[in-house]
This record gives C-alpha cells, structure tokens and sequence, in this order.
C-alpha cells in the first residue's frame, strides 16, 4: 500500500530497489496526496529523494508512562489495572527495548515462553492486547510507524465457555469460604455483580427500604450503573454484614476491617478446598444468569438483570442443566400419540395386502 490514510492525515509507504521510503503528507485532500506520492516516487528514481534522518524511538519504559498516564485519564479503573498487570509481566523482556526494537519474533518468543512458564491462554492474550493497545497509541501519537503485534497470532479463545455451580457445589464452595469471603460470594450469586462492581459497593449503593443494590456505572463492563432486586436471601445476607461491619463506607472488607484490594486469592483457597474443577470467580455471574433462565425468566429481563446492552451477549448464559432439559424433553410424554393400534398404519396396510 504506497498511499493510506490515518485521521486526518495522508501517509506514503512504497519501496524501490530495495529502499523503503516512507512519510507523512498531512491532512490534504486524496488528489493533492496522489500528486505528492507520485513526486516522492519520481525522486527517488532519479535519486533526488532524502532520506530523513530517523530519530530513536523512544524505550517501552519511557512511553509506558506517558500510556498510562493518558490511560488513567481516560478509563475505567479496572481496565487500568488490566493493563498495569499485564505490563508487570512484560516488563522483564520488554521494558529496556526501544519500541523500534520489538519485533514480531520478540513478541512470539515471549508469548511461547509464557506458555512454558504455565501461564494459561486466556492471560497471554490479555498481555499480547495490551502491548498491541500501546502500539496503537503510539503510532496515533506518531513515536512509531507500524504495530508489531498485529503480525502475531492470538491463541483462540472459547468464548462459548460458561461454567455454573449445582445446588451441592455451592453448599460445598460456601462451606470453604472463611466469614469475611462468604457473604461476598452469596452475593455475587444473588446479583451476578461482576468482582470490580462488588469490590466497590458501598453501604449508599444498598437500599434496604426499596429492596436494592446499584453497581456503580465506573465498575461496570458497559459504563452504566444498574439497580439489582434484593431477593430474601441477599436481604438477610446484607443485613448481617451490616450488624457485624464497623463504620467503614465499604461493604465488603477483609478480616481485618479494610476494604479488600483482592479477593482472588481467598476465593482460590475456597474453590480448592471444595474441589471444584474449572471454575472462576467470573463463573458466579454464570450461576446467577443460568439459574433465571433455568427458572424460567425471559431472556430480555435477564440481560436487564446482567446490564448488557446486547441480547446476544445475554444468550452466552442461557445454557441449561441437563436435568432441566430432560425435563423438557419428559413433557412431551403427555402428548397423545398420532397412531393408534386398533387400526393399521398405511405400511402395514400395504403388508396385509401382498401377504393375500
């Protein structure tokens, strides 16, 4: 491509015997960018083009700052930390390199090295999105001219993936949690609040009187805030933790009294000692849809209850028990048969005949 267009700006990318000429036009229309491109191209034939000198870019350390600061600036907190996270991880390899200096082949050396550090899939993607998420920004903030990233392979994900609790793993996943944790996974199973929208609740958000709980809109997924019916159990739950908490503005808080940074590793313990096989603390959200699904609640009103914009997301947790679809299935029993024995069926009519 000798010619594309990125903003408001025209760009020229083209190679002649070997040499790549590359460059900025500016914001002109895409005639008066032709007409450039064609004289850069004509200068160089005729050796008259000159190359500029290339400035070093500058280290990923370096613009990591400026990144994070715009980032902070301009995201939700969560995916802040996202990002933050996935940076500590690459900060070993990656951190003293110029960005000029990060090759698809680093990037794919790292990614399988990773896996043979044992971390899973799902991590690496995370970690390979936010370096491509940098690069981007930093080819808007013209520090360099290419992504790196976009030439490395991602590894697939199972989006389809939902993992829900039976009514006897959760009696043994709340029998592992310690006090502090319990009240907290109860209800999450009892809202489908994600784990940034719980960390952040405070006393305001519940409403005893109106029977409520509101995650806040800089929490959640899709920047909108959303009230969530108490039912009895999330109501006693609530209550409780209300009488044993002292006067902090958090809901949730460590045994200590302080408001819980993270709670991954404690829930971790509790899944352990439940032995639960392949299950998260995102699979609690998963419990809470499929079990309004399985209760016969609408679609509709469960992506209400879920806060997603899109039915389709909605769709991914709408899967069912197996007990409930062969229950499904046993209604049909009450169906009257369309045949009857008193009379023959058209094929065994005909039978009757070639047997006279």
């Amino acid at each position: 491509m000798s010619l594309y267009q990125r903003g408001k700006s025209w760009h020229y990318d083209f190679q002649y015997r070997g040499e790549r000429y590359t460059g900025c036009i500016g914001a002109v229309s895409k005639t008066v960018a032709k007409e450039i491109v064609t004289k850069k191209k004509a200068e160089a034939v005729e050796g008259r083009y000159e190359l500029p000198s290339k400035k070093p870019t500058s280290k990923l350390e370096e613009f990591a700052k400026e990144f994070f600061a715009y980032y902070r600036a301009n995201s939700r907190p969560q995916s802040v930390q996202r990002h933050v996270t996935a940076y500590r991880a690459m900060q070993p390899t990656f951190s003293h390199l110029r960005l000029s200096e990060i090759s698809p082949l680093a990037i794919e050396r790292y990614k399988r090295q990773r896996k043979e550090d044992g971390v899973s899939e799902v991590t690496i993607n995370r970690e390979l999105a936010f370096l491509k998420n940098l690069f981007t920004k930093a080819i808007e903030w013209e520090k360099i001219d290419e992504n790196p990233v976009k030439k490395v392979r991602f590894y697939r994900e199972d989006k389809a993936r939902t993992r829900f609790l039976t009514d006897e793993e959760e009696e043994r996943l709340l029998a592992h949690c310690k006090p502090p944790l319990q009240p907290l996974v109860s209800t999450a199973l009892h809202t489908g609040f994600r784990a940034s929208e719980l960390g952040s609740l405070t006393w305001h958000d519940i409403d005893f009187r109106r029977r409520t709980v509101t995650g806040r809109a800089g929490y959640a997924k899709n920047g909108e805030s959303r009230a969530v019916p108490m039912n009895e159990v999330l109501t006693t739950t609530l209550k409780a933790v209300k009488l044993q908490s002292a006067d902090g503005e958090k809901v949730f808080c460590s045994r200590e009294g302080t408001p819980y940074r993270s709670f991954r590793t404690t829930f971790q313990r509790a899944v352990r000692l439940a032995v639960l096989a392949d299950f998260t603390f995102h699979d609690l959200r998963h419990t809470f849809a499929s079990r309004l699904v399985m209760a016969g609640v609408d679609l509709p009103t469960v992506k209400e209850l879920l806060g997603h914009k899109d039915l389709g997301m909605t769709m991914r947790y709408a899967h069912l028990s197996t007990d409930h679809t062969q229950a499904a299935v046993k209604k049909l029993e009450k169906v009257p048969a369309i045949f009857t024995t008193s009379s023959p069926t058209p094929l065994e009519g005909q039978q009757q005949v070639l047997e006279k």
